[in-house]
């Protein structure tokens, strides 16, 4: 009985024993280590706030495209080719009108390959 107890109380030691190991102290770490946190329990609602702000403008950008590459892809499957320009899907009937770029974004479209991108930089027409 006492030799279960023993090597159950070995085995308990060892498993834990096998946790997180401590980091050495020195430059090499101070350079792996993620930053510290700038935020304060005081400034918490507002960085909240924004990050919230922020992640609906890149949210409502990535939506709005969903249209275009869905059409983009069905004009490819009807047609064998990427249209020339983005206004031949609205004549072709695959999209309603030609989605607008968000503030201070541009859409640009490459018609050899199909590929749609948003890139910062100012709004110009298509």
């Amino acid at each position: 009985m006492k030799r279960a107890w023993a090597w159950r109380l070995g085995i308990l030691l060892a498993v834990a024993g096998c946790g997180e190991r401590e980091k050495p102290s020195g430059a090499a770490v101070s350079a792996a280590a993620p930053p510290p946190a700038t935020s304060s329990p005081l400034t918490a609602p507002v960085d909240y706030l924004g990050a919230t702000a922020a992640g609906k403008r890149k949210a409502e950008a990535v939506v709005d495209l969903a249209p275009l590459l869905a059409a983009l892809q069905q004009f490819h499957a009807a047609e064998d080719r990427y249209p020339a320009r983005l206004q031949e899907l609205v004549e072709a009937g695959f999209l309603a009108r030609v989605p607008q770029a968000p503030p201070g974004k541009v859409l640009s479209y490459d018609p050899a390959s199909g590929m749609v991108r948003l890139s910062a930089g100012p709004s110009t027409d298509r």
